[in-house]
């Protein structure tokens, strides 16, 4: 019996169909997965306006705010160990840290009744000049702290004016739950805001040469 034609063309037909049919099924895409990263800011304590204060109404000048290369990235960092860090990737800030510092600083100085306005340009009048060096700024993953420690240094307006004081300012924040970073991200909010009260101390009281 004599197989025509059209009867080969059928059966290869048919198994090229499901050979097409398998391979299909064995190269279809997984589902898509919802993205899990989330983004946190800094935040300024939500407290009322201070009375101004009788005494001094200093005008500042926050110069840019310096973070060491490891702290230069938007995911938040996590130290384990003494020398070891961990990077959380799903948890991110949502505008690199000496940007939202620097910010926070300058709201947290602008509430206080000895500060009569922080600066914004070079060209405005202003009393002193205030850098700040972030060494930390953290969650502590052993002790469920959140850590900022900054050098700040104050000098006296102008060219080649004297520096006022300088601190090295540790603040821990404890009650962080080690998982929530949002919680996190909020207590380092408060050490942030802790370190312009200690600025303010720090004009009041300068150091002895």
């Amino acid at each position: 019996m004599k197989t025509s034609l059209a009867q080969v063309l059928t059966v290869l037909t048919g198994v090229c169909l499901t050979a097409f049919a398998g391979l299909a099924a064995g190269c279809s895409l997984p589902a898509a997965q919802a993205d899990a990263t989330r983004y946190y800011v800094l935040t300024t304590a939500a407290t009322p306006p201070p009375a101004a204060p009788v005494g001094p109404h200093w005008r500042v000048a926050l110069r840019p705010v310096d973070v060491p290369s490891y702290l230069r990235g938007k995911a938040m960092e996590v130290r384990v160990a003494g020398n070891e860090i961990q990077y959380a990737e799903d948890a991110r800030w949502a505008e690199s840290l000496e940007s939202g510092i620097g910010r926070v600083l300058h709201e947290s100085l602008e509430g206080r009744g000895e500060i009569a306005h922080v600066v914004t340009s070079a060209g405005e009048d202003h009393d002193f000049d205030i850098s700040v060096r972030v060494l930390r700024c953290e969650g502590d993953r052993t002790t469920g702290v959140a850590r900022f420690t900054a050098v700040v240094e104050i000098y006296a307006a102008g060219p080649g004016a004297a520096r006022r004081a300088r601190d090295t300012f540790t603040l821990e924040v404890s009650g962080w739950d080690k998982q929530d970073y949002g919680q996190l991200a909020q207590k380092l909010s408060e050490a942030v805001d802790g370190l312009g009260d200690r600025i303010v101390t720090l004009i009041a009281t300068p150091e002895k040469n």
